[in-house]
């Protein structure tokens, strides 16, 4: 198949429904690292459904935006790939309304863009959840996805999301977050069935030698530090949170957040202990001013 971007760009996938119950809500909270302390009861709110202020955590909204992006890698005018050349980049969260448990949620995807970078291409998702019953929107994401084949088609893209550095100096706070060997074994039963993360075989066949953690999984690690320093009491203060992927973290691994306040906005990245390397980096909005 040659390439037609007017056939590819802005096509719709079939949407799909999700019913939320409280066991969705609680294995994500613990696939990104909530309850390791058992007697830590702030992190009951999103991990024990009878805690008073029982809720999900806002960034579970991007497992459930990609529940079938495996089945959103045919599209009509994009020739077909391996999906194990595949890289997720980029990812932006916004957050409108709380998801709720006992919930029907409808979720829409539509392939906004395609970006050419030579040797390979760059598809972006656009993926909004909304309450089936009341049509309320949730939360919108964009998703940018790295695939390692020729592009040559010519087509730089309209959708780009800008990063604002880390400023010159030292970090607001810095905050360790200990990832498990298994991690990804626990994080994938939220819906993010990739076997790149568990199956050495298969993320050999990536170029990995051994099984990589989820980037999204980091994303919500990295979340969850942030919420921890900024906004305790508030989970639902974020707003926000657009992130790139600079590289793979190994499960087991020690995440490193470091974070910069300015006003409402949080500049962060996340780097890996051992290795000391850059893994994610970007920003979360809050609704009000985050405090220290």
């Amino acid at each position: 198949m040659s390439w037609d971007l007017k056939k590819a760009i802005g096509h719709k996938f079939e949407p799909y429904e999700l019913e939320i119950t409280n066991k969705d809500m609680i294995l994500y909270a613990l696939g990104i690292g909530f309850q390791r302390d058992p007697l830590n009861e702030k992190h009951f709110n999103f991990t024990y459904e009878s805690a008073d202020e029982f809720q999900s955590f806002p960034t579970m909204n991007v497992i459930i935006a990609h529940r079938q992006s495996g089945a959103n890698l045919t599209v009509p005018g994009i020739p077909a790939f391996n999906p194990m050349v595949l890289l997720h980049g980029e990812e932006s969260l916004e957050v409108f309304s709380p998801i709720e448990s006992d919930t029907t949620v409808l979720v829409e995807d539509t392939l906004v863009d395609v970006q050419d970078k030579g040797k390979a291409f760059i598809l972006v998702y656009e993926v909004k959840i909304t309450n089936k019953e009341t049509k309320e929107l949730i939360a919108k994401i964009h998703q940018n996805l790295f695939v390692r084949a020729k592009g040559g088609f010519g087509h730089k893209g309209t959708i780009k999301n800008e990063y604002p550095e880390p400023p010159k100096r030292a970090p607001c706070a810095s905050i360790e977050e200990v990832t498990t060997k298994d991690q990804a074994f626990l994080y994938r039963l939220s819906g993010d069935l990739n076997p790149l993360h568990v199956d050495p075989q298969m993320s050999a066949m990536g170029g990995f030698k051994v099984p990589i953690l989820h980037g999204l999984c980091t994303y919500g690690v990295t979340a969850k530090a942030v919420q921890e320093k900024f906004f305790p009491d508030d989970p639902q203060q974020l707003k926000k949170f657009t992130a790139r992927f600079t590289s793979h973290v190994f499960p087991g691994e020690t995440l490193v957040v470091e974070m910069w306040k300015e006003g409402k906005r949080i500049i962060l990245q996340s780097k890996t202990k051992e290795r000391g390397l850059v893994v994610l980096k970007g920003f979360v909005d809050m609704k009000d001013e985050a405090k220290m």
